[in-house]
């Protein structure tokens, strides 16, 4: 069978030579991230330091220095996804804020509506935020103004959420200008919800119930229980169920498997709303009546805004 030729060469090579370019791209702008945190540590405090989740409840819990909790999250996200009431002190100012709001007492006072006095020298300025860079750069700002008591929260407040029309493009229903990735959403809704309701076209399942034994297989007994691959460290993983509290547990269990790149599904297949196959419903449990389907409207998936997410998360390269 003849080959396919265009005027510049064989379609394979060309086909061949785009996905190079794309990968030689991404690597560039891997390193360059990286760079740009390598950047950001030499910026910090003397006294900076990196908290994990329980040093944080501690903290807060004993209070053993004087210290100030700063939510850096943009309004949006804070509203979505609050920190839970045992934060409740804790003051939002976001990070694109916190230059400002460090530079006099007056600026704090506007940008904190009160809550709180200006913060003193011996003071720890504790950021959470939504990534170690959105954290270093709250930090560095701090470290400018003279505050060199700092600590950022290892991993973020949460873990990193993926909107739909980037979870389209991933799963190849939209076309978002780049190749397909490869990445695994992962459906861990209950066998009755999927049944029921549908589920996603592309998506793999794992009961939610089943996962914390499942990121303890062996990679063939994982292939042999759920029918695909396990994941790797290298793999991009998005977790999905309703709306985004099972995945966000999910994503916890991940990350403690040593899963790095993984994401949640923020509106879950609640938020789908692009096949009527995929039927939006109400919360229920084993043993209640099932909900009949809600109505809904389909919508239309915004292919720039999908590539600009994905490019942000580092999925894809700018």
């Amino acid at each position: 069978m003849p080959s396919i030729t265009n005027v510049g060469g064989s379609l394979t090579s060309a086909v061949a030579l785009t996905l190079i370019a794309w990968a030689v791209r991404f690597v560039r702008a891997r390193n360059s991230r990286k760079q740009d945190e390598r950047d950001l540590h030499k910026q910090l405090g003397r006294y900076h330091a990196s908290l994990s989740v329980p040093a944080l409840q501690l903290l807060v819990q004993t209070d053993p220095i004087p210290h100030i909790v700063v939510d850096i999250r943009d309004k949006h996200s804070t509203q979505q996804q609050p920190l839970p009431p045992q934060y409740d002190q804790a003051l939002a100012i976001p990070v694109n804020q916190i230059q400002h709001a460090l530079q006099s007492a007056p600026a704090w006072s506007a940008c904190t509506s009160n809550r709180l006095p200006y913060p003193e020298a011996e003071q720890t300025l504790v950021f959470i935020g939504e990534s170690d860079k959105q954290m270093l750069q709250a930090a560095t700002h701090a470290a400018r103004h003279g505050f060199s008591r700092t600590a950022t929260l290892t991993g973020g407040a949460e873990k990193r959420f993926i909107n739909r029309d980037a979870v389209a493009a991933v799963l190849g229903h939209v076309d978002a200008g780049c190749p397909p990735q490869e990445a695994l959403v992962l459906d861990i809704r209950r066998h009755d919800e999927r049944s029921m309701y549908g589920s996603i076209p592309g998506t793999v399942h794992v009961p939610a119930h089943q996962l914390p034994m499942a990121f303890q297989m062996e990679p063939d007994s994982w292939e042999d229980t759920f029918h695909f691959p396990q994941p790797s460290n290298a793999d991009w993983v998005i977790m999905q169920c309703r709306t985004n509290k099972r995945a966000t547990w999910a994503a916890q269990l991940a990350a403690d498997a040593g899963l790095t790149n993984c994401l949640i599904y923020k509106q879950g297949v609640y938020g789908w709303r692009l096949q009527p196959e995929v039927k939006v419903y109400s919360s229920y449990e084993v043993g209640d009546a099932p909900p009949e389907p809600e109505h809904i409207d389909l919508d239309d998936v915004d292919p720039a805004a999908a590539r600009a997410e994905l490019i942000h998360l580092g999925i894809i390269p700018a």
